[in-house]
Formats: C-alpha cells, sequence, structure tokens
C-alpha cells in the first residue's frame, strides 16, 4: 500500500528536497506551503518527474488552517502515515540576532508560535489518521543550536527547537504502542547549494565549516537522507530518538 506523507514548509530548501526525497521512494507526497500557489509549484514540478504528490496551503501556527489541511488529507486519502515538521523560523529573521535582554516580546512569541506551537498542532492532528493504519512516523526538525551552545545570539530559536526535542520525546512514548514513532533530525546550518550569500553573524561560516569534522555546511540532501531513513520501515524500532545531523560539530 503506497505511503502518504505530509511534509510541511516544502516550499524550498529542505523542505523541498525532502518532499522529492519521499516521493521517490514511492511515497504520496502532500507539499504545504503558505501560499497555494507555492505548493503547487513544488507538486507540479514532482509531478513531472512522475512522482506523486498534491499540494495545500497551511500556516502551520493556525489552529483552523491545520484542521483545514487534515480535512482535506481525510476526505482524499482517508489516512496519514508520516508527517515532516520541516516549517520553522529564526527569531533573527525578522530582527538582527539579539541577546536575551535585547529580544523583543513579539519575535519570541512569533519564533515559538510557529516553530513549537506549530508542531505541536501539526502532531496533534496527524496522530487519529496515522492510529488507523496502525502505522507512523513523525519526525520533527529540531536543531543543532538545541544540542549544544548556540553559535548565534538567538534564543527564540534555540528555546523553541529545545522544547521540540521534549514535545517529541513525549510523544513518542504516548503513541509507540499505537505503531507510531516519534523523532527528531537535529541539523546543524543548511545552505541551499554551493556557498551562502550572506551570513547570520559576520565569520559564522568559517566557524561552523571549522567546527564540523568533515569540513563543509549541511546541504538539504544530508537532511532529506536522514529523514528518508526515519520515515521507512527500517527505523521501526527508532524511537524518542534525535538524530545528529551536523558533519560531527556535536558528537555525543
Amino acid at each position: 500500500m503506497k505511503r502518504i506523507a505530509l511534509v510541511t514548509d516544502a516550499a524550498d530548501g529542505a523542505g523541498k528536497c525532502i518532499a522529492a526525497r519521499l516521493a521517490r521512494e514511492g511515497i504520496t507526497v502532500v507539499v504545504t506551503a503558505g501560499r497555494p500557489d507555492v505548493a503547487q509549484h513544488v507538486a507540479d514540478e514532482l509531478a513531472a518527474d512522475d512522482l506523486q504528490a498534491t499540494a495545500l496551503a497551511l500556516d502551520v501556527d493556525d489552529e483552523s488552517s491545520v484542521n483545514a489541511v487534515y480535512s482535506a488529507i481525510e476526505q482524499r486519502f482517508g489516512r496519514l502515515d508520516i508527517l515532516v515538521n520541516n516549517a520553522g523560523v529564526r527569531g533573527l529573521e525578522a530582527a538582527a540576532p539579539a541577546r536575551v535582554e535585547d529580544m523583543s516580546l513579539s519575535i519570541w512569541e512569533h519564533t515559538l508560535n510557529v516553530n513549537l506551537n506549530g508542531t505541536f498542532l501539526m502532531c496533534r492532528g496527524a496522530i487519529p489518521l496515522m492510529r488507523r493504519g496502525r502505522f507512523g512516523r513523525i519526525v520533527n526538525i529540531s536543531s543543532h543550536s538545541a544540542r549544544g551552545r548556540s553559535a548565534l545570539p538567538d534564543s527564540s530559536h534555540v528555546a523553541s527547537k529545545s522544547a521540540v526535542l521534549g514535545l517529541s520525546r513525549v510523544l513518542a512514548g504516548e503513541v509507540g504502542q499505537a505503531g507510531i514513532t516519534v523523532n527528531c533530525v537535529a541539523p546543524s546550518y543548511v545552505c541551499a547549494a554551493g556557498a551562502p550569500a550572506t551570513e547570520p553573524v559576520p565569520g559564522f561560516f568559517e566557524r561552523s565549516i571549522g567546527d564540523s569534522a568533515v569540513g563543509r555546511l549541511a546541504v538539504p540532501a544530508d537532511i532529506a537522507d536522514a529523514v528518508a531513513f526515519l520515515c521507512s520501515d527500517g527505523a521501526a524500532f527508532i524511537t524518542g530518538a534525535v538524530l545528529d545531523v551536523n558533519g560531527g560539530a556535536f558528537m555525543t
């Protein structure tokens, strides 16, 4: 039976790469993005490669939007097998990198709403659809910065991604006997392709490459391969785990 997967924020970068990687495994992928035309464009690109995909608009921090997406999936497919919570923001996207004492409450709240509340809403909605088939794979994207000292003064991002780790562990314990696994991928900074054009802070890329045992930054395919493994039948006995994808910058 063909699996059904939902990938949040699959518009570009790692999310788009994850969607394509799962589709190449024969999985039907529900591609989501904030704008319906963007989601449809990605789905059309996958379809052009003879891959199965459908598009839906989604704002993960909007409960009504999340409910609408799950209603559409239930009506069309009757179930959901895989959820990849890729959608996320950094607090420094809205302003210059800020220390805790300088961060505005609005940026703090927005980052936690998307990264943590959005992950919660997506997980909550997916579980009933996964229970029907007694199979489920939930992969939440955390961050390298939640696993050690952050290289950036970005407390809202670190706090939210650290909370995703805790949420995932709790959820793994709740749904394991229903055949559902819940794991995290914690990537280091991901560059789209080649050398990134701009740095969050001066010298960030040089330091990040220096910290990596393999001497480079992560690329979207690195994240997609890790996610695909955790979604596979071969990962059935792995749950509540964190897969660090950082080139050896953080070792346990």
